[in-house]
This record gives C-alpha cells, sequence and structure tokens, in this order.
C-alpha cells in the first residue's frame, strides 16, 4: 500500500476508535446525568467550535476567508452535513441506545458510494460492493448482538438513525471539497459555532435536571478531547489521502472500537456472533485499502 494511503486509512481508523469509545459517554450523560442530549450537544460544539478557532488564529489563518469565498459550501457542510448528522445521531440514541444509534447511522457507506456512482454516472465494482456489504452486516451483528434489535426499534430511531446516515455522508463529501482549500481546524471551527447556533435557536438546550458532579466532568472530558477534537480531526483530514467513499466505509470500524471498549471496561461477554461481525469489519477493511 502506497504511504499516503496507509496514513489516510489510519486516520479513519484513529477517529472512528476515538468515536467508538467516546459513545458511551453519551448515552452515560443522558441516562445517568439527566442531561437532555441538546444540551451535551451544543455545549460540545460550543468548546469545539472556540477550541478549533483559536488553533487556527494561533496558526495566523484567515479566519474569514471560508465564510467570505466559500459561504455556499460552508451552508451545506453546516446544514446538511454537520447539524443534520449531529442531532438526528443523539436522538437516535436518546430513542433506542447507542449501538441501535450506531448500527443505523452506518448505513451510511451504502448512500455515500450510491452518491459517488451517480455523480460518477457508472455501476459498482465488485471490491465496492462487497465491502459496503460487510461494512453493513459486520456493524449490525455486533451493535445488535444477532438478535435483531435494529429491525425492532421504534419509529422515531429508525428515522433518525437513517436520516443521520444521509447527514453523515453529505458531511463527509462537502468535507473533502473544502478541505481542498481551508484546515480542518477552521473548517470545523466555523461549522460547530454554526451547529450551536442553530440548536440554540431550534432546540433551546438546558441544564435543567442534569447532575453535575466530577463522573459528568470525566464524562464530557471523554467526549469533548478524544471524542470531538481529536476524532473530527483525523477523520476529515483523511479525506485528503483517500477518496471520500473509502473514508466513509473504513469509518464503519467505529461499533468495532465501541464493542472492544464496552467488553474491556464493562467486562461484557465476547459471543459468536459477535466475533462474526468483528471479522465482517476487519475483512471490509482488507477489502478497501488493498492494491487493484
Amino acid at each position: 500500500m502506497e504511504r499516503r494511503k496507509k496514513i489516510g486509512v489510519g486516520m479513519v481508523l484513529l477517529g472512528a476508535t476515538l468515536w467508538g469509545s467516546s459513545s458511551n459517554s453519551v448515552e452515560y450523560l443522558m441516562v445517568d446525568q439527566h442531561f437532555t442530549w441538546s444540551a451535551i450537544l451544543f455545549w460540545r460544539m460550543v468548546f469545539t467550535g472556540i477550541s478549533f478557532l483559536g488553533i487556527s488564529r494561533f496558526q495566523k489563518q484567515d479566519l474569514l476567508a471560508p465564510l467570505k469565498q466559500d459561504g455556499k459550501w460552508m451552508m451545506k457542510f453546516i446544514l446538511l452535513g454537520l447539524y443534520l448528522m449531529q442531532v438526528t445521531f443523539f436522538k437516535a440514541i436518546y430513542y433506542s441506545n447507542a449501538a441501535t444509534a450506531t448500527v443505523l447511522q452506518y448505513t451510511m457507506p451504502a448512500i455515500l458510494l450510491l452518491m459517488y456512482l451517480v455523480k460518477d454516472w457508472r455501476l459498482p465494482t465488485r471490491r465496492e460492493v462487497v465491502a459496503v456489504v460487510l461494512a453493513l452486516l459486520g456493524t449490525a451483528l455486533i451493535a445488535t448482538k444477532g438478535q435483531g434489535a435494529a429491525l425492532a426499534v421504534s419509529g422515531e430511531a429508525l428515522f433518525y438513525g437513517i436520516l443521520g446516515a444521509f447527514g453523515m455522508a453529505f458531511y463527509t463529501a462537502y468535507a473533502a471539497v473544502l478541505l481542498k482549500k481551508y484546515s480542518c481546524f477552521l473548517i470545523l471551527g466555523w461549522g460547530s459555532l454554526g451547529n450551536a447556533l442553530l440548536l440554540q435557536l431550534f432546540h433551546h438546550p438546558t441544564l435543567e435536571g442534569a447532575v453535575l458532579d466530577i463522573h459528568t466532568a470525566a464524562a464530557f472530558g471523554i467526549l469533548f478531547v478524544l471524542g470531538t477534537l481529536v476524532a473530527y480531526y483525523v477523520y476529515l483530514e483523511s479525506t485528503k489521502y483517500i477518496p471520500p467513499a473509502e473514508t466513509g466505509a473504513l469509518a464503519a470500524f467505529e461499533p468495532l472500537s465501541a464493542y472492544f471498549f464496552s467488553v474491556v471496561v464493562m467486562g461484557n461477554r465476547v459471543g459468536p456472533v459477535e466475533l462474526v461481525g468483528a471479522l465482517c469489519i476487519i475483512v471490509m477493511v482488507c477489502v478497501l485499502t488493498r492494491n487493484d
């Protein structure tokens, strides 16, 4: 594998691993600390926006450049990408759980691949078909433990989960366009603040009823630093090295990492169905990263 592709694949896998390890923090804050989904997402976006724009300022970048020169693409990235992806994913967790929300959102590789097939007006290759099938099958087996939970979710969870998959596809595609001209920090900084503004306008996040203690601080710390700052940076930077369609499919490694951390930290038992799911994702990675 050429060096640039190795770097891109490594970035996607790292980002997906960090997302997987932090997804439990979101569910913990909702269930045990009684935070609303909008409050968690709002403060996550505020922290991300300020941090990334601060880094951009420190690097002496033109902070207003993407807004002045590519305002149309930024609006698409914020509305159809970041906002749609984040809000629907958090709502899917609220109406079901982190595992179900994840498996629904990771129908995204098929959606993203379809977008590029239509754009390029071509049929999928055998490798692309096999990779998407393996990604979907693997995430479904791991997140549901083979019990069919993804088929028994509420109507709200199903709606928001699938809608989130479209948001994640748009997010990946629009980011690839913007990152050809601007840094990841700059794009995510404005995108996050724009997302926070939309949340404030439409959802009115509040901390009423939430438990504020050391456990809350730890959960937010994991969510902010690992699951947001580092994860988003390496995921979006990967689109500079590999095609967005491959980035989206490789990101399906997230459910595998989430399951791994649940076993290591929570002591959950590993069953044969989960092992088959893990094998599907590992094979998918090999299929996508091999040279033709």
